[in-house]
């Protein structure tokens, strides 16, 4: 039992190794991530990362370890984990459509996630304004700076409340400034409780304080 001093992590992961038919992606990754939290993911292509987000919000098959996210454990509740848990975009295959409007993305992030109707747009706005998104609802996703369309995606994440968010790629297409302001942005949405986990090839831009989980390609560590 932790001390009253020492509060359970939301995420806390023993021993995760994933091995596809191609390899092995990840190998005996042990992390504990505080609630409220903003976390990088940093590697080369190839590293992993976009498994490893997949993995940590049970998405993933084929990975061993012992993973549990708020109180659930991934391999006897996976459910309870992917609802605890929302995916903002993972590299190109889960993302809004570059067609839709934000409205649109809004209706249609509302359908997949089950959300509560009553309260999408209220979620969607409160996110959107702590990351500094201004676009009105009316402008295609595709339209969006890529800066903007990384904020867009969480504040959709965010639709249906989810104890841990997490996003692909923050520095795809996105100057070093850029990225900056993403991670001070995510930060602000940490600051209220959620626990955000990021993946980027750029350190540059990262804060110095910043939790991180450095991959390489062929394990994490």
């Amino acid at each position: 039992r932790p001390a009253p001093d020492t509060p359970t992590p939301v995420l806390k992961a023993d021993s995760l190794r994933l091995a596809t038919g191609q390899g092995l992606v990840f190998d005996t990754l042990s992390v504990d991530i505080p609630r409220g939290a903003l976390c990088a993911i940093t590697g080369r292509a190839g590293a992993g990362k976009s498994a490893l987000l997949l993995a940590l919000t049970g998405r993933m098959q084929g990975v061993t370890g012992s993973l549990v996210v708020d109180g659930h454990d991934a391999r006897r509740h996976p459910r309870r984990v992917r609802r605890a848990t929302s995916v903002a975009r993972i590299d190109t295959l889960i993302e809004p459509e570059a067609s839709l409007s934000l409205e649109d993305c809004i209706t249609e992030r509302t359908l997949a996630d089950a959300a509560p109707a009553r309260a999408r747009m209220a979620n969607y706005l409160h996110t959107a304004g702590l990351l500094g998104l201004t676009a009105p609802l009316s402008t295609l996703y595709g339209r969006l700076t890529p800066a903007d369309q990384v904020r867009a995606a969480v504040a959709l994440a965010s639709i249906r409340p989810a104890t841990l968010v997490v996003v692909d790629d923050v520095d795809r297409e996105t100057t070093a400034r850029e990225q900056a302001d993403l991670w001070t942005a995510l930060g602000r949405l940490a600051d209220h409780g959620v626990t955000v986990i990021a993946t980027t090839s750029e350190l540059a831009a990262l804060p110095g304080d910043l939790l991180r989980i450095e991959m390489e390609p062929t394990h994490a560590r």
